[in-house]
């Protein structure tokens, strides 16, 4: 018997039946058929750990964990209260959330659940959430672990500040520290001084687990004394982060080329123009060098003094920052990526605009009837948007001969941003029609935008941020029914009538590469390429040059995180990936049969809070070394 209600209880958990498993859960108690601890550690606990298989195994995605957890959760509800003291012994404390700014929330909810599977009294604080909130649950909490996520590389740095002040505080040892995210690598993790990063909610749930039980006890860790040996420890560390904080790297480095820029002017003189070099690569016709652009595109406002909220609301800071970017830095095109807020907003999402943050939504609207095509006029956030890109456009082709590409969001991101990206995830399966009349609307929308740019001759090009194909998150078939299909069918067509190529920037870590190239005929595809999730899908120039070169120009994967590193040492280690990724991309180009079929870049964008001497150390490593690499290897 006992066994029987143990196995209901995972199977609930596996078929993500909330009802089932809290009818399930109140049977435990009525019937006292086992206590309530052993329904949730080898009932409710085990049937998370079985989905979680099956997504490690490519046979469930995040949908599918996303409907077992609320199952778990439902259970757990009713099973928790009613748990004997010392049935579970001490449960170590968990403060988690995704960092300010960042308001991705799907790989934080997995890592949740699965450490609340394993045990843990996890305290969720949610997407967006302040620096010093993590710092104020941990302390109330005596908390043993925090773990935090960032999806965009632009809100990392948030994670840094926390640990600091967590040093400053003298706590920093009373606590582990895990750190996760697709842009986040195991020397980041350990640069800014956390304990920890891993690949999945699992390995990060397991380590976690047994790194607690190196901690002391509550007592000890948190007493005054060890708080006061704390900031003792941490007082030299600290004091040189001050002086090197009280400098504003961006501006510094900005002012710093801009001073050699005028005295010395372009160091080399090249045999195309920025705009037929670009041109030339996505046509596969002979060049001079491959092009060259981080995706640098907030963290050149340094170069107007103007704020992150300025740069991304007026049209004025906009341009400046694209046109002094491109110029002081000799870029081959701009991406004006102003925020990825900008549709959500003219659907009534709240946005923040931080004033020198990247913008982010401060909370979703609830209920998908209220979702209405908004009308895209003077005053809304899409038209500012194309009519900043316009004056930027105008004035970079002008004075600058450089290609100006505009940039917004596809029809599903849009929605995820407008609704929170778990909530629109779980209703793809408990909900379908329902997420599809909204995504309907977002692609009215969009099309809408896109014809908008084109009309206005506000860019040279459109790339559209299409981020949701990524065969862990959902299935092929599902993201071609939810996303796809709307862009296939209703969005590249404008693109056609307008005889615009399709470009799409896509930093998940395992894209559907076949769809989103192949299938839509994807003129440029910029790219991330992440080492760690190679096995799960991620694919680099090298698998994908082969693949997909007879049609589209590829664009990434330098690591953008390593911009933020503006030491001797973060410069040169920017220049040595360029000439590795340049050494390397033009043999395979020539060995597939083509001759500039790529343009030289970042996985995402450049955090717009670094230096701007590493983007500089990229443009011209590419600029020293790329002719006579092309001349050597293409003839």
């Amino acid at each position: 018997m006992a066994a029987d209600i143990l196995n209901q209880l995972a199977e609930a958990v596996v078929d993500g039946d909330d009802d089932l498993a809290e009818e399930l859960a109140q049977k435990v108690l009525d019937e006292g058929i086992v206590d309530p601890y052993n329904a949730i550690v080898n009932g409710l606990a085990r049937g998370m750990a079985i989905v979680s298989d099956q997504y490690e195994k490519g046979e469930a995605f995040v949908p599918h964990l996303l409907l077992a957890s609320g199952a778990m959760y439902a259970g757990m509800d009713i099973l928790t209260p009613a748990m004997k003291i010392g049935d579970e012994g001490v449960r170590a404390v968990g403060v988690i959330g995704t960092i300010e700014g960042d308001v991705h929330d799907i790989g934080k909810n997995l890592v949740k659940t699965m450490l609340s599977a394993g045990g843990f009294e996890m305290i969720d604080l949610g997407a967006d959430v302040p620096i010093e909130k993590f710092i104020e649950t941990a302390k109330e909490h005596k908390a043993d672990l925090i773990s935090m996520s960032a999806l965009m590389t632009t809100t990392m740095t948030n994670m840094e500040k926390v640990i600091e002040i967590l040093q400053e505080e003298g706590i920093r040892d009373s606590i582990k520290i895990m750190i996760g995210g697709a842009p986040v690598s195991e020397e980041y993790a350990a640069g800014i001084g956390a304990d920890s990063t891993h690949p999945d909610a699992m390995h990060a749930s397991a380590w976690a687990s047994e790194a607690v039980k190196e901690l002391g006890t509550k007592d000890v860790r948190w007493s005054e004394e060890k708080i006061n040996l704390g900031k003792i420890k941490y007082r030299e560390i600290l004091a040189k982060k001050v002086v090197s904080e009280k400098v504003d790297v961006g501006l510094e480095t900005a002012n710093k080329i801009k001073a050699e820029f005028e005295s010395i002017g372009v160091k080399i003189k090249e045999e195309m123009t920025h705009a037929d070099r670009t041109v030339a690569a996505m046509s596969d016709k002979k060049v001079d060098r491959l092009p060259v652009y981080p995706l640098a595109c907030g963290v050149l406002r340094k170069f107007a003094g103007a704020n992150y909220r300025d740069y991304a609301t007026k049209a004025e800071a906009f341009t400046q920052s694209a046109f002094l970017g491109c110029k002081y830095l000799d870029l081959d095109m701009f991406v004006g990526l102003a925020d990825l807020s900008a549709t959500s907003a003219d659907f009534g999402c709240k946005i923040k605009y931080p004033e020198d943050d990247t913008p982010s939504s401060e909370g979703h609207i609830k209920d998908y009837e209220k979702i209405e095509v908004p009308e895209l006029k003077d005053g809304t956030r899409g038209y500012e948007l194309v009519m900043a890109s316009k004056m930027a456009k105008e004035k970079i082709n002008r004075e600058l001969n450089t290609p100006f590409i505009g940039f917004h969001e596809g029809p599903l991101l849009t929605l995820t941003q407008l609704m929170g990206a778990d909530r629109v995830l779980m209703d793809m399966k408990t909900q379908p029609d329902v997420v599809l009349e909204a995504v309907q609307k977002c692609s009215d929308y969009i099309c809408q935008l896109s014809e908008l740019f084109f009309n206005e001759g506000a860019c040279d090009a459109l790339c559209i941020d299409n981020l949701w194909s990524n065969n862990v998150i959902m299935s092929e078939e599902d993201y071609w029914k939810f996303d796809g299909k709307f862009v296939y069918d209703q969005h590249i067509p404008i693109f056609k009538q307008y005889n615009q190529p399709y470009i799409i920037h896509n930093c998940a870590d395992a894209v559907h590469f076949e769809t989103q190239i192949r299938k839509f005929g994807t003129s440029l595809y910029s790219y991330a390429y992440y080492e760690k999730s190679r096995e799960k899908g991620s694919q680099n120039y090298a698998d994908l040059i082969p693949k997909y070169g007879d049609i589209c120009c590829m664009m990434g994967e330098v690591n953008p995180v390593e911009f933020m590193d503006g030491s001797a040492a973060g410069v040169q280690k920017v220049k040595d990936d360029t000439k590795n990724l340049l050494e390397n991309v033009i043999p395979v180009l020539k060995e597939n049969g083509f001759q500039s079929k790529f343009v030289m870049s970042t996985g995402c964008e450049v955090p717009p809070g670094g230096p701007l001497t590493t983007v500089q150390a990229m443009v011209n490593t590419v600029k020293e070394l790329g002719p006579k690499l092309q001349k050597k290897i293409m003839g």
